[in-house]
């Protein structure tokens, strides 16, 4: 059972449910109060699923339109409590399979017009060949029992958002994980060539972080920045061992802006990054 068919899980979740419940018990649709309320439809579903969080006023208006305002400190304190939220793993994979999990990440990613992804360990998930994407998907196995065919499919659904125009994205990752070989040498030929083949588009930039240059940032962990978000405000994914982290936090998403600013300076970009993963891949092809 996917998150968002069964009981709230998340802050955010429990939120929208209650937000759901205030609406519903006043007699208002979802259309009625968003237009009453001057929002989208698509804005009132997205907050009522947990995908997103209100904003004050929006939060103010939509309690005033379901007879609800009394409610209004006590909804607000639990926004902002909801604005860096943590997901244990044990508990996202009792309410989501890994393909309910990319079916997700599918739908956020939607709603993103740009979105800037540092890499440290391996090949970012929309740049991976299917049978990258399913060793990968065995080796985060935490249960035994994950439909990996699935998994790899929904995640190569995903990728098909690099081709539309109006989504802009660019990853940054270090040699380390342009090396990373969860497989044969082959497999490693193919998501080098997999790579070089995406940062042909337009709208997709990639660069890398050779194991010898300068850095001035240190890149604790991986994650994406995610900015010009439809109707919503910018925020960041960030995946623990333990748990997958989404902050809101304005001042916070500020931190990880300043930190890939830094990482990207010591990047190697454009013809120099194709360069580099040509080297690679052919002592990676002289390998297998």
């Amino acid at each position: 059972m996917s998150a968002s068919a069964g009981s709230p899980r998340t802050p955010r979740q429990h939120l929208g449910a209650e937000l759901r419940r205030l609406r519903v018990m006043a007699g208002v649709s979802g259309r009625q109060l968003a237009v009453r309320a001057g929002m989208s439809q698509s804005r009132v579903s997205r907050i009522e699923r947990g995908d997103a969080l209100a904003s004050l006023p929006e939060l103010t208006r939509w309690l005033e339109q379901s007879a609800a305002i009394d409610r209004l400190e006590e909804l607000t304190a639990g926004t902002e409590a909801a604005l860096n939220e943590t997901d244990g793993w044990h508990e996202f994979m009792q309410a989501a399979s890994f393909a309910e999990m990319q079916q997700q990440t599918h739908e956020r990613e939607l709603t993103v017009r740009t979105q800037l992804t540092f890499l440290p360990t391996m090949a970012p998930g929309l740049l991976q060949t299917a049978e990258y994407a399913r060793l990968v998907f065995a080796a985060s196995d935490l249960t035994g029992d994950q439909d990996y065919a699935a998994a790899v499919q929904r995640r190569l659904d995903r990728q098909q958002i690099l081709y539309d125009q109006e989504h802009t994205f660019e990853f940054i990752v270090t040699e380390a994980a342009l090396r990373w070989r969860p497989g044969p040498h082959d497999m490693l030929v193919a998501q080098l060539d997999r790579i070089a083949s995406l940062a042909t588009l337009s709208n997709v930039t990639i660069g890398v972080i050779p194991i010898d240059t300068e850095v001035s940032a240190i890149p604790w962990h991986g994650f994406t920045l995610n900015e010009d978000v439809d109707e919503g405000a910018p925020f960041v994914q960030v995946e623990t061992i333990h748990a997958y982290l989404t902050v809101s936090r304005p001042q916070d998403v500020e931190l990880y802006r300043r930190q890939y600013a830094a990482l990207r300076e010591s990047a190697l970009l454009g013809p120099e990054f194709s360069e580099f993963l040509a080297v690679l891949r052919t002592e990676a092809a002289a390998n297998s």
